[in-house]
């Protein structure tokens, strides 16, 4: 049994996180949800502490010389399953896995006997595998019924209500001050019969009466203004108006036409991969681990760095300076202001003083963070991002995703983080048997006329393309095309 009452914690001083009871008798799945630095990790500890007969696999794992990141997690996964005690506390398991690997995990965890807690930024798994979540906002834990998606609705529900109260709130009070104002007017104005000679050397009783009532009820509109209860408006996110030059320079022209092999010594990765990006294009690549998709990436800059500027994220990346701040260190290669990095970066949960940080203080997730505002904000006329995803929190997951969505110059993603693949994504690659091909499982299976007209569309654009001259790659991005249309034409029928 899993069981905490009264529990609060506390890092130097100041409140993390508390939580009223928690008890779990029987064996499932739980996610552990919240922002980075809200204390999941430090609620492990405490779970840990308190607790008998607990298996525990964190974040951070002390990786082999020979072994890759996938293959270190899968290890400390399978030692930790392999025990089978009462309570599992799974932290970020997912990151470096594969889809396969990750498939593996989830069949492991749903045959578990017993309490699984999970933290985890990736949407999907958290999907398959968990009945019930643990969400940590604003120094609480409350628990939710169901998966991560019936988590987000209720969210969602309650947010729309918080908007409406809000909204009814905002209404009553204007219309309570407006009835107030308009009493204390009339009963200023009936002052003019004051001091009116009626024969009786004084005021009017009538206006004097009237005067009194009106003041009345101004004062107990005022009563009834006080009374209200207050609302706080809902948080609502900035939209962020990301802008560039790229679409003037390249407009819907192919900006990456790559057919080379692709080998590390004398081993073959991918041959011939085919890979055709145009402007604009949101593109995904999927593999398995060591399938060479960061190798196909390194190969594709090596090949372009002269001819495009390239806005390239990985985890190894360095080049923060330590001794400046956050915002200084994105401000020195942005091409916005820095109101809106400071947005973006508030996105992501970077917020107020916390931009003047010292590098050299914040922790390697919200490193992570800077380093990818960095890129957003750089002028680049493509994004490559590997994968973006690992250590951020659910939130700034789905922020990245929308910043993704809504940037305007191509993006290729190397990511196992199947929902925002899905999200950001116009078309996948996936290399499999040293061959690179677009996945075409992913489209939807009910194919519309709008498809159709997109197929035309691209057809269109590389006509444009071969009046300037045909290539092979050209010639065979058209025979694709033409075969897709016939494709989606024998489906209307």
């Amino acid at each position: 049994m899993l069981e905490i009452n009264d529990l609060t914690l506390e890092v130097e001083g100041e409140q993390l996180l508390h939580v009223d009871q928690l008890r779990v008798v029987d064996p499932k799945i739980i996610g552990l949800v919240g922002d980075n630095g809200s204390g999941k990790t430090t609620l492990f500890r405490r779970i840990l502490e308190t607790h008998d007969d607990v298996s525990y696999v964190p974040q951070i794992k002390e990786a082999e010389v020979a072994k890759s990141g996938g293959e270190t997690t899968k290890q400390y996964l399978m030692d930790g399953l392999k025990q089978y005690s009462e309570i599992l506390l799974l932290d970020e398991p997912t990151t470096h896995l594969d889809e396969n690997n990750i498939k593996w995990l989830t069949g492991e965890l749903k045959r578990y006997g017993g309490i699984v807690v999970v933290i985890s930024h990736d949407r999907h798994f958290l999907d398959q595998v968990t009945s019930e979540i643990w969400s940590i906002d604003q120094k609480t834990l409350l628990k939710y019924p169901g998966n991560y998606t019936k988590f987000k609705q209720i969210q969602e529900e309650k947010l729309k209500r918080e908007h409406e109260e809000y909204r009814q709130y905002v209404n009553e009070k204007k219309a309570l001050e407006d009835k107030i104002k308009r009493k204390s007017d009339q009963a200023a104005r009936s002052n003019v019969a004051e001091g009116v000679d009626h024969g009786d050397g004084g005021s009017s009783p009538y206006y004097n009466k009237l005067q009194k009532k009106l003041h009345s009820t101004s004062k107990a509109m005022a009563s009834r203004l006080n009374q209200l209860e207050e609302k706080e408006k809902p948080v609502e996110q900035k939209d962020i108006i990301f802008h560039s030059d790229t679409q003037n320079k390249y407009g819907n022209k192919m900006i990456i036409r790559f057919e080379s092999d692709v080998s590390i010594g004398d081993r073959m990765l991918i041959q011939g991969p085919g890979l055709y990006i145009r402007n604009g294009e949101k593109i995904a690549i999927s593999g398995a681990n060591g399938s060479g998709k960061t190798t196909l990436i390194n190969h594709i800059c090596s090949k372009y760095e002269a001819q495009l500027n390239i806005g390239y994220f990985h985890q190894n990346l360095e080049g923060l300076d330590e001794s400046r701040t956050l915002l200084e260190n994105v401000m020195d290669t942005a091409i916005y202001d820095e109101t809106t990095v400071r947005i973006i970066l508030g996105r992501l949960n970077i917020r107020r003083d916390d931009v003047h940080k010292p590098v050299r203080l914040i922790s390697g997730g919200e490193r992570i963070k800077v380093q990818l505002v960095k890129i957003l904000v750089m002028d680049a006329d493509i994004l490559i991002l590997d994968e973006p995803t690992n250590y951020l929190d659910i939130n700034s997951v789905e922020a990245l995703e929308s910043m993704v969505v809504n940037y305007p110059n191509a993006v290729v993603t190397i990511s196992h983080d199947r929902r925002f693949k899905e999200n950001v994504s116009d078309k996948e690659y996936v290399i499999k048997d040293k061959t690179l091909k677009e996945n075409v499982a992913v489209r939807p299976k009910d194919e519309s006329a709008d498809a159709l007209m997109v197929v035309e569309n691209k057809i269109s654009k590389v006509l444009s393309d071969m009046a300037d001259g045909s290539t092979e790659a050209l010639d065979t991005e058209f025979k694709e095309l033409l075969e897709e249309k016939k494709r989606l034409v024998d489906l209307q029928k």
